[in-house]
């Protein structure tokens, strides 16, 4: 039996979905380019406000601001319209993507921020380039590369007040407090990442939160498992037992 949905109560959300088995879902330009029509259409015809978007090989990462409430009708027009081509021009059948997408519900300015950070470095964070430098995401068209077109910019850029702050603000990515793989845990490089530059938010290191009082222990926790990580990644990388963490994302 399928969960529901967690409901943003802002509208915006930030979309997973991955190719089945991890097969690619992008095999050319012209397969990026017909998803992106797709994106572009469904849009339209749903009233969605496409936030910020990155087409890597085998899954795609979309912001979404979904204020009528569609965002599931959106997706299955999307994601069924590209199976149906991607099919027909490879000549085979079968699921191409994993099935169900999965949603991160974006509650607050900073987090909206730090998604978009997040998705657009997708590229960096797999050491294939620099966000700047990775034609397939929204980056253009936030930085003054690309007419906005697809991309709605101006939520983003009246939060960070200019062009010139958000690219700098996109290039620290390392202080990127945010991530979200969807349905999965976190690789261990990725968790390390994201657990320095949560731990640095708290004006702490790693190696110290073990020895952090209770309370300043504890929030530590709670934000790098809200962040996504494991109890037994949060455990390793700051030499707690699971166990302790799990006491302390449960408040105790």
């Amino acid at each position: 039996m399928r969960t529901a949905r967690k409901r943003s109560e802002t509208g915006y959300y930030h979309v997973v979905n991955r190719g089945n088995n991890r097969q690619a879902i992008f095999g050319d330009d012209a397969d990026r380019l017909k998803f992106l029509d797709l994106l572009d259409r469904g849009r339209r015809e749903f009233g969605l406000r496409i936030i910020a978007w990155c087409l890597m090989g085998n899954h795609v990462h979309l912001l979404l601001d979904d204020a009528e409430g569609r965002l599931s009708a959106f997706m299955h027009k999307v994601l069924g319209g590209y199976a149906f081509y991607l099919n027909a021009r490879r000549g085979r059948g079968g699921h191409l993507f994993q099935g169900r997408f999965f949603s991160d519900p974006i509650e607050s300015d900073e987090r909206l921020l730090e998604c978009v950070r997040y998705i657009l470095n997708n590229p960096a964070y797999a050491g294939i380039c620099p966000a700047g430098a990775y034609r397939w995401s929204s980056y253009a068209e936030y930085a003054g590369e690309r007419e906005p077109s697809l991309t709605d910019t101006s939520t983003v850029l009246g939060l960070l007040g200019s062009t010139e702050l958000l690219t700098r603000f996109i290039a620290d990515r390392d202080r990127c407090i945010y991530a979200f793989e969807g349905g999965r845990y976190l690789p261990d490089d990725e968790a390390r990442r994201l657990a320095v530059a949560v731990s640095e938010r708290f004006g702490t290191t790693l190696d110290e939160v073990h020895a952090l009082r209770l309370p300043a222990r504890g929030e530590v926790i709670r934000a790098l498992s809200a962040g996504g990580l494991s109890y037994k990644q949060i455990g390793r990388l700051c030499g707690i037992s699971s166990s302790a963490v799990g006491r302390a994302v449960a408040g105790k």
